[in-house]
């Protein structure tokens, strides 16, 4: 074969390389339909904190979930969050918290999600005074085969209210 064949058949096998049917890019995962299910998932919280309603707080977490609480306790799985919070529950008298925000929304894809969350909040622990606080929180969320979002891992901080926004730099 001469140089002349190779380069025409070279040239034949990019063009039908070129012409071949290309596949589509897949759909953008829909923000903002996955934001308004994560804050209907995120507004099942305060009416469980305020009720100390350890099964409806754990119901937002997958069943191999790892919950991470601001003292550093971790607690893995559906029922060890469970009891977690049952102990967390008897420190306070009571509490209640504003609707979470969401302030960044990290779409993976249409099954998985990262949030960077925080609510405000209001506790009585035993014996004390109420006390305000704030409760900033990361959240990796997946979307299970029953199309329900649930958090897959979280980790929580908590510290005092603002009393003005702080200062850019």
């Amino acid at each position: 074969m001469n140089a002349s064949a190779v380069v025409r058949l070279a040239a034949l096998a990019a063009l039908a390389t070129a012409c071949a049917p290309q596949r589509a890019a897949p759909p953008r995962p829909d923000e903002k339909a996955i934001r308004a299910a994560l804050d209907s998932a995120l507004a099942t919280v305060p009416p469980a904190l305020a009720a100390k309603d350890t099964a409806a707080l754990a119901n937002i977490f997958t069943a191999d979930a790892t919950w991470i609480l601001p003292d550093a306790s971790s607690f893995t799985g559906r029922a060890d969050i469970e009891a977690g919070a049952d102990k967390f529950f008897k420190t306070f008298d009571s509490a209640t918290i504003d609707l979470p925000t969401i302030d960044k929304l990290i779409v993976v894809s249409d099954s998985e999600a990262v949030t960077f969350a925080h609510a405000t909040y209001t506790m009585t622990v035993k014996g004390k005074a109420p006390e305000k606080g704030l409760n900033p929180f990361a959240q990796y969320w997946k979307k299970g085969a029953n199309d329900v979002w649930r958090v897959a891992y979280e980790v929580n901080a908590s510290g005092p209210v603002p009393s003005a926004a702080p200062t850019k730099r």
